[in-house]
């Protein structure tokens, strides 16, 4: 693997660290308010989209406007979106995740983007509470700042395993017999960026057992793991393939790969 990134990937980390600061200035008055709460619309995801989801997407794209570069973006909010002249890159945006935790003033939201072409891929994940960054590119390795280098952890013993866990009702008892073993469960409320905890080797593992994996979450996170030496794959242990669909009917295990086939033995799945 080569250190350190391509010129393609500096100048989309530039570019990407430039959108998260609009975005967490366009958002830094709202969070925690009434009106952050306020509905606009029905988003592209199906979900509704409130003032603060729309204000984060628009100064992402604002900012993508202004660089110059075509894009092809898929994002949560606004769906399908032509920026600039030609396609540079196709793009997966989660401008915003975590939306309850910033409508809560719960300092735990990120925002997310995936870089594509053919053979070149990028992915950056942002605090946009602390301004924390993390970002990968493919063959080139995963990188926090601060801190450089990003790896998963070393831990190989998993009733020592810190994870964090989502389901949905009625089906919670498909984490339980996960609970029985690990040490402790996390459910905080950023998918992206609880990833990008897994990419840096604070957590273990994040397992998403909903079965309706939303793309623009998990792209830049998957990157980001398996750069940093992780495993993702579904719930049948098999390879996740991010098309350009928002939702994939899916489960989600990311981790450090040292207890992969357990985890996936524990929620039924296709461990060996």
């Amino acid at each position: 693997m080569r250190e350190g990134l391509s010129p393609d990937g500096a100048k989309l980390k530039s570019l990407c660290q430039k959108a998260a600061e609009a975005a967490a200035s366009s958002i830094r008055e709202m969070a925690g308010s009434r009106a952050a709460a306020e509905m606009v619309r029905m988003g592209a995801d199906g979900t509704p989209t409130k003032s603060i989801d729309r204000a984060a997407e628009d100064a992402v794209l604002d900012t993508l406007r202004a660089s110059g570069l075509g894009f092809r973006v898929l994002s949560e909010e606004a769906g399908e979106a032509l920026i600039g002249d030609g396609e540079d890159y196709f793009l997966h945006l989660d401008p915003l995740d975590g939306t309850f935790n910033a409508i809560a003033g719960i300092p735990f939201y990120s925002v997310s983007i995936y870089a594509s072409q053919v053979d070149f891929h990028f992915g950056y994940i942002c605090d946009l509470f602390r301004g924390t960054a993390y970002y990968a590119e493919s063959g080139r390795g995963a990188y926090g700042e601060p801190g450089g280098r990003l790896h998963v952890s070393t831990n190989a013993d998993l009733p020592h395993f810190s994870i964090s866990a989502y389901t949905l009702r009625p089906h919670t008892g498909r984490i339980a017999c996960i609970g029985d073993v690990v040490r402790r469960i996390r459910t905080l409320g950023s998918t992206a960026l609880e990833m990008a905890l897994v990419a840096s080797g604070r957590l273990d593992a994040f397992v998403d057992l909903r079965e309706m994996m939303r793309v623009v979450d998990v792209a830049a996170g998957k990157l980001l793991i398996e750069e940093a030496g992780g495993v993702v794959t579904d719930a049948d242990g098999e390879p996740l393939c991010l098309d350009g669909n928002m939702w994939q009917k899916k489960d989600l295990i990311g981790s450090n790969g040292l207890c992969h086939s357990e985890l996936l033995r524990l929620i039924g799945g296709g461990g060996n």
